[in-house]
């Protein structure tokens, strides 16, 4: 059991928890961080972890007792590249809350957040094309930060919906953690447009806290509790603008260096170990038989687990031309007949067909009218 000040912030937490979604901070210690091929799921990025600790270190406060109280300590942070389960997390979280006296912690705490706290992910969001894209690649590639939950982009006419969908069987994340992600997700927007970004709603499924105003303020926006979902809407009207940071080449390669990350947890969803077999092979064969055999998995069971998951197998295919497309057309030096070689397609025309479908433009137009953005900005 822990001891002194941990003892009290321990006790603090199960007083400050009450009845919310998450963990229990009462829950033995899961025993150190581990190598990220050592650990079953669902588990957490330790580096997301360390912004907690930062962000008490940042208000002046020790966080070591913090860090006994969750069962965890400063060496099990060191490693950038190890993760340690959700629900030790969960518990650091609302410990941190508990010490800081402070029910909006996670929002706060997203301030400390470092372009390397999500391995390559945090640069290739900053390099991407336009927010839209930004946001695909964040839906893309979530379980790198946590693979307890699977981010889902409902796309409409003048609106976009990031849904937080729980994986099965994984605990609810904790309050504190969710309001860290949500902030950190309009931070980076407003990082990457301007700071009068704003969200359209936010909804939490957590009860309404006695304290609204640090959410309202924060999100400038229409804040729900005790909803159905927990989600982020954002208007369509700035997603698809040329961003001033998109950097095609740098995004493409921080994508291959995410990509390597999420193979090499083995514990990993189908639906990231395909897409990340896909990017690597639409210059070659990327056909079912060809993906299921780099996976050592047959067609049939594969086509099965992303069924399982809400995917087919040509949904995903076309999610990854589509991002990847987008990107090189971006390239001035890349041709049409060129890029559409290197996302497996037979011809340019083949090409420009399946881009209109995504896009509802060719992608020469696509291509003049982001040239257009860029010179009118």
């Amino acid at each position: 059991m822990p001891s002194g000040a941990a003892a009290d912030i321990l006790r603090g937490v199960q007083s400050f928890a009450g009845e919310r979604a998450g963990p229990s901070a009462a829950e033995p210690s899961p025993g150190p961080v581990r190598r990220m091929n050592e650990l079953p799921l669902p588990s957490v990025l330790s580096s997301w972890t360390r912004v907690i600790v930062d962000a008490l270190e940042g208000l002046g406060m020790e966080a070591d007792d913090v860090l006994a109280a969750a069962g965890l300590s400063r060496g099990a942070l060191k490693d950038p590249n190890s993760r340690l389960p959700m629900t030790s997390s969960a518990r650091l979280w609302q410990a941190a809350a508990v010490k800081a006296n402070d029910p909006a912690f996670g929002l706060r705490a997203s301030r400390y957040v470092k372009q390397t706290t999500f391995h390559a992910l945090g640069y290739a969001v900053f390099a991407s094309a336009t927010l839209r894209d930004a946001l695909h690649r964040l839906v893309r590639y979530s379980h790198l930060v946590s693979d307890g939950a699977e981010l889902v982009l409902e796309e409409k006419s003048d609106a976009v919906r990031l849904v937080f969908v729980p994986e099965s069987g994984a605990p609810s994340p904790s309050v504190e953690a969710l309001d860290a992600v949500m902030s950190l997700i309009v931070r980076t927007c407003r990082g990457l447009t301007d700071r009068s970004f704003s969200l359209h709603r936010i909804e939490q499924r957590r009860p309404e806290p006695a304290d609204t105003y640090p959410y309202r303020r924060f999100f400038r926006c229409e804040v729900v509790f005790d909803a159905s979902v927990n989600a982020l809407t954002i208007g369509s009207r700035v997603l698809d603008r040329p961003l001033s940071t998109s950097n095609p080449e740098l995004a493409l390669h921080n994508d291959h260096l995410v990509r390597r990350y999420l193979a090499e947890m083995r514990q990993g969803s189908m639906l990231d170990r395909v897409r990340a077999v896909l990017a690597e092979r639409l210059t070659g064969d990327a056909s079912p038989a060809a993906v299921a055999a780099a996976l050592g998995t047959s067609v049939r069971s594969l086509q099965r687990r992303l069924r399982d998951q809400g995917f087919s197998y040509v949904t995903i295919l076309n999610e990854t031309r589509r991002q990847l497309g987008t990107a090189y057309l971006l390239e001035e030096r890349y041709s049409v007949t060129e890029i559409a070689f290197q996302l497996g397609f037979d011809d340019a025309s083949a090409f420009a067909r399946a881009f209109r479908r995504w896009t509802g433009l060719s992608p020469s137009e696509y291509r003049a009218r982001a040239a257009g953005h860029e010179s009118s900005g």
